[in-house]
């Protein structure tokens, strides 16, 4: 009998083992589950880590609250606008900047603003045109746009008017409120006078710090910069003034770095081929230009058929030079027909005198002739065809001049 209950108690011992061991590697695995789970941690108050849809994500972690690792809210431009938008905010981002602004003129009642703008302003910066309505505040006055540096700058515009008994500014309209730092057009100094200020815009970026800017001209037409109480700058102007009037037919080439140049820019024989007046023939044009000062020199003009040793007309003259630097320069031409072939039998003119708009190319090899002011060509300029015309320096003419 004693035999018997110690062999069921040392059943019962070992029943026990079993079952602590089998709780215990349980809990363990439990353990281990839980330390590699998908499922977020709660905290207190019910929010989540994890960012997952419906749940609340930490203020530290939500757009716009400054965290480092949030990626910038897509802005639905194309990728060449983008590209332009991107090169700009790069451009303007100086330690005390906070935003770009620029001027881009003033639009009529009625009237399209992508036509009315400063069409060299939309080639230079594609994402101007690309803006879309939500971000376009009026539809007519003077034309602005700014471009906060923080893409998750907040923004605020409003109407405002002078009072004189406090001399302060008083809002009057509330029209635009962001938290995400996109471009902006809005239309200001809504009566058409430009240097008198309408409109308030207030910028903030992440760090806290603020700037407050009333959008007008000066009495240069030049934009009102955003000045801090400590004297720094905190707007950027990116207005192209050189460009602001100039035909929407040079547009392209400003964009692609073309500039004005001074007199001795132009010295040398500049070539082309082109139609000869009147005929379908071919005829090769050397225009050559001799600068004698910073204001300009003598100039020459000579044609010949392709294939042929005679000059059909050689015109000589002089020229001056307006030199603009971030724009076209403007060259007036003054020519008379002095020999050729066609000398003293021609039907055609036997004086020119003409302004041109004048670029040329990054290397200072290629030259570019706009229209001129009142319709006058040159000889290989097509009659009544507005589009500029290249020439390009000969090198070979130019360096046995020299000799």
């Amino acid at each position: 009998m004693k035999g018997a209950v110690m062999k069921r108690t040392s059943k019962r011992v070992i029943a026990f083992f079993l079952i602590l061991v089998l709780v215990l590697s349980l809990c363990a695995c439990a353990q281990k589950q839980q330390a590699g789970t998908d499922e977020p941690n709660r905290s207190a108050d019910g929010e989540t880590l994890s960012g997952m849809p419906d749940q609340k994500l930490p203020e530290k972690l939500r757009p716009g609250a400054g965290g480092s690792d949030m990626q910038p809210t897509p802005t639905g431009f194309s990728a060449e606008a983008e590209q332009s938008l991107v090169w700009l905010r790069d451009r303007i981002d100086f330690p005390q900047t906070m935003f770009g602004a620029a001027y881009l003129g003033y639009v009529e009642e009625g009237d399209d603003w992508l036509s009315a703008a400063d069409q060299a302003m939309l080639e230079a910066y594609p994402f101007l045109a690309e803006i879309d309505e939500n971000h376009i505040i009026g539809s007519t006055g003077h034309l602005y746009c700014i471009v906060p540096v923080d893409e998750n700058a907040t923004v605020a515009i409003n109407r405002v008017q002078w009072n004189e008994n406090t001399y302060t500014y008083e809002n009057t309209e509330v029209c635009y409120r962001s938290e995400s730092g996109e471009p902006v057009l809005f239309f200001a100094n809504l009566n058409g006078v430009a240097y008198e200020a309408d409109t308030q815009v207030w910028i903030t970026d992440n760090s806290g710090n603020s700037c407050e800017w009333y959008p007008s001209l000066d009495s240069m037409s030049y934009l009102w910069p955003c000045i801090s109480e400590t004297g720094d700058y905190l707007s950027f102007d990116f207005t192209e003034y050189g460009w602001q009037d100039v035909s929407s037919e040079l547009a392209p080439w400003l964009s692609d770095g073309y500039s004005g140049v001074y007199s001795w820019g132009l010295e040398g024989c500049w070539t082309t081929q082109a139609a000869a007046w009147d005929t379908g023939r071919t005829a090769n044009y050397y225009l050559w230009f001799f600068p004698e000062d910073e204001n300009g020199g003598s100039v020459d003009l000579d044609w010949q058929y392709e294939g042929s040793d005679l000059f059909e007309e050689m015109w000589g003259g002089y020229w001056e030079i307006t030199s603009v630097m971030d724009g076209p320069s403007y060259v007036t031409i003054s020519l008379s027909l002095v020999g050729g072939e066609n000398y003293g039998v021609t039907d055609g003119p036997y004086y020119i005198s003409e302004t041109y708009p004048l670029l040329i190319s990054p290397s200072g090899e290629e030259m570019v002739l706009g229209a001129g002011e009142n319709g006058v060509s040159l000889p290989f300029m097509p009659q009544d065809d507005p589009q500029p015309y290249t020439l390009t320096l000969d090198s070979w003419f130019t360096e046995s001049s020299v000799w």
